[in-house]
């Protein structure tokens, strides 16, 4: 079963997390801006299911969880926040995956704290500025996106300023983040997240 946690960042915030144990490395599940963790509990409960360390948060501003001195936007912290915590329960340089502008705040997060991490996802992401991109340094790297959506050019940008390693997979269709979830593309998705993993031990 899940644990129910509050994590508190940096800057005196505190995140509501759902904590799954299993083996490394972990992965932070990180929503979007029309989303909340429960839209990522069912994803979250299938990454457990097949023994992975999982851990889902509401961002500063949703659910339970607040923002610190940093304000709502520094959201890149409850992500590091998470990181840390995991590393100190055992789960060192876990990787955080981010949907559109959960995968902005995990770009940012991986610049910010790249120590922390041992790679990072992100589907259909938001742009950050491309002067991030030399912190991401040689952290792994997938990024996922619709080849007809929205956040489409936003995705390849990153992808383009990223240093390797680092892949990135174009799905069929025009759906946005963890929309895909929801359609016919979803096993690759996830196939392109599991390979991601396997890859990492």
């Amino acid at each position: 079963m899940p644990e129910e946690l509050m994590v508190e960042t940096e800057d005196g915030g505190r995140v509501a997390v759902t904590v799954w144990e299993g083996r490394d490395p972990a992965v932070i599940l990180c929503h979007g801006k029309a989303f909340n963790r429960e839209s990522f509990l069912p994803y979250g409960a299938e990454l457990a299911a097949a023994g992975r360390a999982v851990a889902v948060l509401d961002f500063r501003g949703y659910g339970s969880s607040t923002a610190g001195q940093a304000g709502p936007d520094a959201k890149e912290l409850d992500i590091v926040a998470v990181a840390r915590w995991l590393a100190a329960h055992g789960h060192p340089r876990p990787v955080a995956l981010g949907a559109s502008m959960g995968g902005g705040a995990v770009l940012r997060a991986a610049a910010r704290a790249p120590e922390v991490f041992g790679g990072f996802i992100t589907w259909s992401t938001v742009q950050v500025d491309p002067a991030l991109a030399p912190a991401w340094g040689a952290l792994p790297k997938l990024f996922v996106v619709s080849e007809r959506e929205m956040m489409h050019d936003q995705t390849l940008a990153m992808y383009t300023a990223a240093a390797e390693p680092k892949r990135l997979v174009e799905i069929p269709g025009s759906r946005h983040a963890q929309q895909i979830l929801a359609g016919e593309e979803a096993p690759r998705l996830k196939a392109a997240v599991a390979e991601f993993l396997a890859g990492l031990g």
